[in-house]
């Protein structure tokens, strides 16, 4: 069978190695970056861009590869202007769509946007899509080519690939929050893992797991085994009704964001990452 890029046989391998990429990265920071160039390799483009957009054209930040520092101060500026971003705006769906999907070229290169920071490039096509962030700010990346659209495949693609780059992002707001969290929200959350039924060892366990530790870090900390660790994992994710860490790490960040302050950033891209979805 023939490869169709990112809709050919291949779809399913370049999903995995995407998800492979990003799904250990729990520094927001390093996850931007890692999102991008992921990207750029399972649907080649040449520029891809993570924008953080407020409510008003001062409030935007770009992480852009490669970088064109030029453009990017007046892509800010204008970027109020791109008809994906406006189209988001108006419905908050934020699944993938191109620029062929909501404008005419004729319009398109009617904008002062495509005449001051596309054209410069030689940028005709993007495609773009929203990750969770704050009621009043819109996280958005976005891949751009010269001379050929995104195909259907492709877009298909992006869309199979947004919701695990969502929770790999919630996994990194969660994990900041956890770590910055000191040691009474450790402890507190100790108790809601004790409340579903696990033992005080286990839900410790539990909790560095979802801190991103090893078998081996976990035992280190807490002057026990490894192969110990490996079984209260095993009796932590029956009692959770999970069956990896990955998942485990999920439901512990839910269950730190049940109670007390709801204005937390795991809260806050919980509840995000419910309207974009």
């Amino acid at each position: 069978m023939p490869n169709d890029g990112a809709g050919g046989s291949t779809a399913d391998g370049r999903l995995l190695e995407l998800i492979g990429d990003v799904f250990g990265m729990l520094d927001i920071e390093e996850l931007h970056h890692g999102m991008l160039a992921g990207l750029h390799r399972v649907l080649p483009s040449d520029y891809v861009s993570l924008n953080d957009v407020g409510p008003s054209p001062d409030q935007i930040v770009t992480i852009m590869q490669p970088d064109v520092p030029e453009l990017v101060v007046r892509w800010e500026q204008l970027a109020h202007e791109n008809p994906l971003l406006r189209r988001y705006l108006r419905t908050l769906d934020g699944r993938a769509y191109r620029f062929s999907d909501v404008i005419s070229r004729e319009e398109l290169r009617g904008l002062a946007l495509y005449r001051e920071v596309y054209a410069p490039l030689g940028v005709e096509y993007q495609i773009a899509f929203n990750l969770p962030a704050s009621p009043d700010r819109v996280l958005a990346i976005a891949l751009s080519r010269t001379s050929t659209d995104y195909s259907d495949a492709e877009r298909d693609f992006a869309n199979r690939a947004r919701p695990f780059l969502i929770q790999a992002y919630l996994n990194a707001i969660a994990f900041q929050a956890l770590r910055s969290g000191g040691t009474e929200p450790a402890a507190a959350l100790v108790e809601r893992l004790v409340a579903e039924g696990l033992t005080p060892r286990e839900a410790q366990v539990m909790r560095l797991v979802a801190l991103g530790r090893s078998n081996n870090h976990v035992g280190a900390e807490l002057g026990i085994s490894a192969r110990t660790v490996g079984k209260h994992l095993e009796h932590g994710f029956r009692k959770l009704g999970v069956g990896d860490r990955s998942t485990a790490a999920q439901r512990v960040w839910q269950l730190g964001g049940s109670g007390g302050d709801r204005s937390t950033p795991a809260a806050e891209a919980t509840a995000a990452a419910a309207v974009l979805r």
